[in-house]
Parts: C-alpha cells; sequence; structure tokens
C-alpha cells in the first residue's frame, strides 16, 4: 500500500478486522447459526465458540451479515444486514479485547484482518455516530422487527451505518466502526427465521463472499499457538480447492506468543512481527518434479498391479452402482502435496483430499472398488505411514454426491471443526 506523508502513526491501520466472540444461542445476543453448516461443521452445543466460528467462516469463505441483536434488539438500522469490521490498529484490538474478555464483554480474539483498500473498494464504510442536532433520534418498526429512521434526517440506504451516540450514556467510539451492508434480497432468510426459529442451511445466510474481492496478504488472529495448525490446514484446504489464492493469507498472529501488545504499537514493529509469523506456503506448492514423479510413478504402480491382479477380490459383490476414492486425511504431508501438484488428488467441497485410482468408468460393483481403495488406503500407511481411508458415493461418480461413505476417522482432526462445549 503506497503510504502518504501523514499515515504512518501507530494509531491508524491498513487493516479492517473482523472479530469472532462467543456466543450463547440461547441468550437475548444471540445469532442465527443454521443446524447445517456442512458434514465437518459440528455445533454440540448452545454455547458456540469464537474459534469455531472463524473457521466456518475461513472454510466457508464468507463473512456473515446479520442486524447484531443485543436483548432481542436489532442494533443495526434500516432493512439490511451488515457486517462488521474494526479500524483499530491490530495492538490495540488485541490490548482492548484481552482487557474486555476479562471483564466477560462481548468481544473475542480470533479474528481476520483484511486490507482496508481493498474491503473499501466493495463498499465497506465507517459508521456515523450521530446525526446533526439532537444526539437522540426516533425510528419506527417496518414490517418486522426493522428500526427505521426518518429519511429525511438519514437516507434509508445509508442507515445500516448510524451508530448511537450519546456522551456519557451511550459511547460505542472507541471501537472505530466499519460496516459492509448486504444489499441482497433476505426474504427467503426471514421466512425460514420466522417459520422455523432457525435457518436450515447455510447457504441461506446473507453474507459477504469473500470471492468477491481479490484479497491478498490478508491476516488471521488466534488466541492460542495450537489453533495455528487447525488454520494452516483450513487455508491450505481453501487454496486446494482453488476457492481462495496462494497470496490471499499473508500472516497468523497468535496473542498467546506475543511478548506484549506494546511490542507490535509502531508501524514498523507490526511489520516485523508479520515477517516472523509469515504463512510459508511455497514449499506445499514447489515439490522438486522428480520428487513428484518419483512418488506417482510407485503409487500408480501399485494401484495398476492391484487392479490387474485378480487374486485381491475373492468376495462375491453386490450390484450397487457407484465410486471409490482413497481419502488422504494429512493435507501438508509431502507425499500429498506431490498428488496434488500433479494432479491425482482433487478436494471435494467438503475439503476431503481424495486420490484418483481410475475407477470412475469401471464396470465393477461399488464394494468391490471400495475394497480396492481399502487396500491402496492400507499400502500408503504401511509404505509412507500416510493416514487415509476409504471414501464412496452410491449412484454416482461425483464425489460431491451424496450419499457418501467413509471410514470413521477421530473427530479431534484438523477436517473437523467442533465446537468446544459439548451438550450431551
Amino acid at each position: 500500500m503506497t503510504k502518504t506523508r501523514n499515515n504512518i502513526r501507530f494509531d491508524l491501520s491498513d487493516y479492517l478486522i473482523h472479530f469472532f466472540r462467543d456466543v450463547d444461542l440461547n441468550s437475548s445476543s444471540f445469532i442465527h447459526l443454521p443446524e447445517y453448516c456442512g458434514f465437518n461443521n459440528n455445533h454440540h452445543s448452545s454455547i458456540i465458540d469464537a474459534k469455531y466460528l472463524l473457521r466456518l467462516s475461513i472454510r466457508h469463505y464468507k463473512l456473515f451479515a446479520s442486524w447484531s441483536y443485543r436483548n432481542g434488539i436489532r442494533t443495526i438500522y434500516g432493512y439490511d444486514p451488515a457486517v462488521c469490521f474494526t479500524d483499530m490498529p491490530i495492538s490495540a484490538y488485541l490490548q482492548s479485547g484481552t482487557e474486555r474478555l476479562s471483564k466477560s464483554e462481548k468481544i473475542g480474539l480470533y479474528a481476520l484482518a483484511l486490507p482496508k483498500a481493498n474491503m473499501f473498494s466493495v463498499g465497506a464504510r465507517p459508521v456515523i455516530y450521530a446525526l446533526d442536532g439532537s444526539s437522540t433520534i426516533t425510528y419506527q418498526h417496518g414490517n418486522g422487527d426493522e428500526r427505521i429512521i426518518d429519511d429525511k434526517l438519514l437516507p434509508l440506504v445509508e442507515q445500516y451505518r448510524y451508530v448511537t451516540y450519546s456522551p456519557g450514556v451511550i459511547d460505542w467510539t472507541h471501537e472505530r466502526e466499519w460496516r459492509w451492508p448486504y444489499r441482497c434480497d433476505v426474504t427467503e432468510y426471514l421466512s425460514e427465521i420466522k417459520s422455523d426459529g432457525i435457518v436450515g442451511d447455510i447457504e441461506v445466510l446473507p453474507c459477504f463472499d469473500l470471492q468477491d474481492v481479490q484479497l491478498r496478504e490478508c491476516g488471521v488472529i488466534v488466541q492460542f499457538d495450537a489453533d495455528v495448525t487447525e488454520i494452516i490446514h483450513d487455508i491450505l484446504t481453501l487454496i486446494d480447492r482453488d476457492v481462495a489464492h496462494k497470496k490471499t493469507f499473508k500472516f497468523i498472529i497468535s496473542v498467546e506468543k506475543l511478548n506484549s501488545f506494546e511490542s507490535i504499537l509502531h508501524p514498523h514493529e507490526l511489520a516485523d512481527h508479520i515477517n516472523r509469523n509469515l504463512i510459508i506456503l511455497d514449499d506445499f506448492f514447489n515439490i522438486p518434479s522428480d520428487v513428484v514423479k518419483a512418488y506417482t510413478r510407485e503409487i500408480n504402480g501399485y494401484i495398476d498391479g492391484l487392479y490387474s491382479n485378480k487374486d485381491y477380490f475373492t468376495d462375491t459383490y453386490g450390484s450397487e452402482f457407484g465410486n471409490a476414492w482413497v481419502w488422504i486425511h494429512d493435507n501438508q504431508n509431502e507425499v500429498t502435496r506431490a498428488l496434488i501438484q500433479d494432479g491425482l488428488v482433487s478436494v471435494n467441497n467438503e475439503g476431503k483430499y481424495l486420490l484418483k485410482i481410475d475407477l470412475q468408468w469401471s464396470s465393477w460393483p461399488l464394494r468391490k472398488k471400495e475394497e480396492l481403495a481399502k487396500y491402496v488406503s492400507k499400502w500408503l500407511r504401511n509404505r509412507f505411514n500416510l493416514e487415509s481411508c476409504y471414501f464412496s458415493v452410491m449412484g454416482a461418480t461425483d464425489f460431491n454426491h451424496i450419499p457418501y461413505y467413509n471410514d470413521d476417522l477421530d473427530i479431534n482432526h484438523p477436517y473437523y471443526n467442533n465446537t468446544l462445549q459439548i451438550d450431551w
């Protein structure tokens, strides 16, 4: 970003921060979290933790818009839900977040840091704290629970930006808030809420699709060092699915790893810290060609030999139609990366890394294809210490089809995104 003469200051930031907080779905400050967020995103409790929501957002590559209910009342005026940000410098956000969390206030230390210039280009704007004249405004309700300000005071299209300000009484100016409005139709979403009290599928939620902007050098903020591995897993999956670019995410900051917030106060200090916490992804995508060829030659050779050796298949199989693959569990292993680079592994919509074993056009019944996949999986484990299992779909050859089948995977594997609390 080009710096002008006066904007290299410790109190300014190049980023907008979208943070996630713990949410109680049964409280008056609820969110409308869908029942279904993908089979590998499992909220087992009405207490939804901030890390779960961060990973949910990264995996779907979306920021979800809302009217930010507090005490059961919308805090965002107008008809449009919005995505909220703060333009506090990262050091200030971390210090404020830590202090406010200690007081059980509504904030979290899990966040995305997005370049402010990118977000401005797609419509994010700073909020308006109060209007000319009185510090209080009157509003009327729309057809539902909307809060609509008289458009003579503030045009309807700008009302999502309004934040109440009353000196000494109500003051949110410390949040330095920005918002992005969702302008599309919310009829289906509101209809589901009204009829069922919950949304069935995450695809119905109003959201900002991060694919709509060419983001580069974004950051992720997590509370603990142990979170970093899971975030890298999710980012790699986005890239391998061709959803995000290799340069979209630049750094991960672990709050636990910081010596002090003051150590990243000034812009050059923050830049130094970011450079020490870069997400080095190049090694995952630049496996030497001779290494790639060696892996693929050996693996294809084993599969070809197995395919032609009838002694491996002595059971009687049913007549179900479908297809099978080998689901590789570790998306950072060198073997996995080599197979991706050579086009032998693809990633389905749920983030499963699937090794092609040339069965799509085979006349074999599904159970026989599954048997072959299991043999290959066992061999990969013994030969490369690479954990995997079979994966199959019935009635189709598309790996995004349902129903699908696979062996169980440890629920604590990074493939799964689970809430910290479990109600049962």
